[in-house]
């Protein structure tokens, strides 16, 4: 992933001896979560290959993370599994739903966490 985000905007959350939590949120209507759901996809597909990983909690072993939910205005939010994302049609969503909101939160450790910190400083919009 070259191209800055369009929708997604991160901030740092946390951060630690050893590890660092950031999150991205964007609130869209819903013809446009197609498209925040892709410049995840691609963020992810990104560390997967940088990382030569997959995701797992820290807790579990893992050295990245990440989680994605989807929440169409005050319903109750939807976690997808980043792995199957890019193949997740885009969710139907109640009549008169106005606005989704999408929030992609990484966790990385150690080293990853100031690879992510510089991919994230590349892309971020300004």
């Amino acid at each position: 992933m070259k191209s800055s985000l369009q929708y997604l905007i991160f901030d740092l959350l946390d951060t630690d001896e050893t590890s660092r939590t950031w999150e991205a949120m964007a609130s869209v209507a819903p013809e446009r979560v197609s498209a925040v759901l892709t410049e995840a996809t691609g963020l992810l597909v990104w560390a997967r290959e940088q990382f030569g990983t997959d995701a797992l909690a820290l807790d579990d072993g893992g050295e990245w993370d990440a989680w994605v939910q989807i929440q169409a205005d005050q319903a109750e939010p939807c976690t997808l599994d980043w792995h199957k994302l890019a193949k997740t049609p885009v969710q139907t969503f109640p009549p008169g739903t106005r606005w989704v909101t999408i929030a992609l939160t990484l966790t990385a450790s150690g080293h990853l966490a100031e690879a992510m910190q510089q991919h994230l400083d590349t892309v971020n919009p300004a």
